[in-house]
């Protein structure tokens, strides 16, 4: 009895750790009597995902897959659904991702949970979850080369087609392999290019060291700060000129009103209409500059008259040509002086006339004097006539 007895303990014993090394060896998180969540996941495909496979949450191991069902009468992005069993709950917000992803190049899957930025909305118990696949990098290094393949054989034939046309001396690079003349004009090419090179490598020592104008600039801080300056004042310049355009815009000065104020634009406007009339009859020979200007008659008689006065024939000719005729009109006004002097001394009846008061004060009372004479005739002059026509009766 206690060998059978010890047997039954031994066979437990052996069954009990069968059972903790499976569960150590293959579901790591194996607890006994823990009542663990559940989460239901729905995919278009699973790409090797197996039963079993880990629940990995921002890279920490959080449960292993429970259940993989297949409906092939589902919709095609929820044919396959993944049940996994958390070690606990996982609160979901928006934003969330879960992905299958490879756990190494080697082979394995993981089902990736990526539960939501901390300030998203949370996800309501008994919402459906979506899930993709992230793809093979293997397999995708495959879809790649059988892309590329067309494009590779595409390259290959290319390649193929210019080494031929490059052994027929098709092209520049053909025609340079093989056609020597071309080839040494290329040589010429590049010598001189390597001149131009190094003189433009002078060129640069030369500014350096302020040589020229250019180096100068460069070099010469008093020729630069002469050209800031010369700059500053274009600057002031421009100022100003923009200040002008503002006063000429507000209409202050001539030019600003005649920009500004049509009245005075339209008076500019038709006093420049009337000088273009006046032209215009001058130029038709019309009043007298219009004959002056056209009428030949009037510049050869104008001609004549100055050749006469220049030859001393006339008064004005005599007066300016004959030395008498100046000395006598200089002696008339001489003397003309002398009397006017003489007036003005009160030499003379005409003198006195002119300058003596008590003369002028005479002469004014004498003309009282007449005039009240002719004032007394004037009322005596009826009395006068009624007498003579009153004894001329008799």
């Amino acid at each position: 009895m206690s060998g059978n007895r010890s047997v039954i303990l031994g066979l437990f014993f052996l069954f009990t750790l069968g059972v903790l090394g499976y569960y150590t060896l293959f579901l790591t998180d194996f607890t006994l009597f823990k009542d663990r969540p559940e989460m239901t996941v729905h995919f278009s495909e699973t790409n090797g995902l197996r039963e079993g496979d880990g629940v990995l949450v921002a890279g920490m191991r959080w449960g292993r897959i429970k259940k993989l069902t297949f409906d092939p009468t589902a919709p095609i992005e929820k044919r396959v659904t993944v049940t996994a069993s958390l070690d606990s709950k996982l609160p979901l917000r928006d934003g969330f991702k879960i992905l299958i992803k490879d756990a190494t190049l080697l082979g394995g899957r993981n089902l990736s949970i990526d539960p939501g930025p901390a300030e998203g909305v949370p996800v309501p118990d008994g919402q459906l979850l979506m899930g993709t696949v992230q793809s093979n990098p293997i397999e995708g290094l495959g879809r790649l080369v059988d892309a590329s393949s067309a494009g590779v054989q595409e390259t290959i034939e290319n390649m193929r087609v210019f080494t031929r046309d490059l052994k027929d001396s098709k092209g520049l690079i053909g025609r340079l392999a093989n056609d020597q003349g071309l080839a040494d004009d290329l040589a010429m090419t590049v010598t001189s290019a390597s001149r131009t090179m190094a003189a433009m490598e002078q060129i640069a020592q030369d500014l350096s060291a302020g040589k020229g104008t250019a180096g100068q600039l460069l070099a010469n801080d008093a020729l630069f700060q002469e050209l800031i300056t010369a700059a500053k004042k274009l600057t002031t310049v421009l100022d100003e000129a923009g200040g002008l355009a503002i006063d000429v815009r507000r209409g202050n000065g001539l030019v600003g009103q005649l920009v500004t104020n049509e009245t005075l634009a339209k008076d500019v406007a038709d006093a420049l209409a009337a000088f273009r009339s006046v032209a215009q009859k001058i130029d038709a020979g019309q009043g007298t500059l219009g004959a002056l200007v056209n009428d030949d008659s009037i510049a050869r008689n104008v001609e004549l008259i100055t050749k006469n006065v220049a030859e001393g024939q006339g008064t004005i000719g005599a007066l300016l040509t004959k030395s008498d005729v100046y000395d006598n009109l200089r002696q008339v006004t001489e003397d003309f002086a002398v009397v006017t002097s003489s007036i003005r001394s009160g030499q003379g009846t005409i003198g006195r006339f002119v300058m003596d008061d008590d003369l002028y004060q005479d002469l004014k009372t004498a003309v009282r004097i007449v005039q009240r004479a002719l004032e007394e005739f004037r009322e005596a002059a009826p009395i006068t006539t009624f007498t003579s026509v009153f004894f001329g009766a008799f």
